[in-house]
């Protein structure tokens, strides 16, 4: 009677596992998550792991698309919660010295996320500005090497933030604007720089 109960447990923990891992949509890392979601080659520029999930910023290897996702995490691996792109961000840097793209705080991603990329060695500070803060936002600015390119990577996150409104301000070490958007909701406006004042 004793081997007849163990070996009834064995089977069905046997057959609880194999059911559990047919129907596994996680991943071994945060790229192929966003591969098997995305179905296109992607370049990924900065990965950072948080209590609440992973964030991925990358881009496609045209490089004029720039895309955040957020992933979450458990012992099985990562799975793709969602993502935003920004398009044409090449003419974007041209025109308004910065770049980004923003992925709004939604049931499924715990904060908004901003972030971008900039091939300009100027840029030493990010701020990003919402109505309801009195103070801006410092975003995290890191040095990324992708395909030979020398990228400066911003990433700023917070709950607070609704990723509607909002202006993002780049700063050389002098402290001077050499990048100036603003969003309302519905347009961009790009403020005009003068780089020549800038350097």
């Amino acid at each position: 009677m004793k081997n007849i109960i163990i070996l009834t447990t064995l089977v069905t923990c046997t057959f609880l596992v194999s059911f559990i891992l047919s129907f596994n949509t996680y991943d071994k890392n945060a790229t192929d998550a966003v591969l098997t979601a995305n179905a296109s080659p992607i370049e990924v520029l900065f990965e950072h792991q948080m209590n609440e999930g992973n964030i991925l910023l990358y881009r496609s290897p045209e490089g004029d698309e720039l895309s955040l996702a957020f992933l979450s995490r458990n012992f099985s691996g990562f799975q793709y919660v969602e993502s935003s792109t920004q398009y044409d961000i090449s003419d974007l840097e041209t025109q308004a010295g910065i770049t980004y793209v923003v992925l709004p705080k939604s049931s499924e991603v715990p904060f908004t996320i901003y972030a971008g990329v900039s091939a300009n060695p100027d840029l030493a500070e990010v701020f990003v500005m919402e109505p309801g803060f009195q103070i801006a936002h410092s975003a995290s600015l890191m040095e990324s090497s992708a395909d030979g390119d020398d990228l400066y990577v911003w990433i700023a996150a917070s709950p607070d933030f609704t990723g509607t409104n909002f202006s993002i301000m780049g700063l050389n070490t002098d402290g001077q604007i050499i990048g100036d958007i603003e969003h309302d909701g519905a347009q961009l406006t790009i403020h005009s720089i003068d780089t020549a004042q800038a350097q």
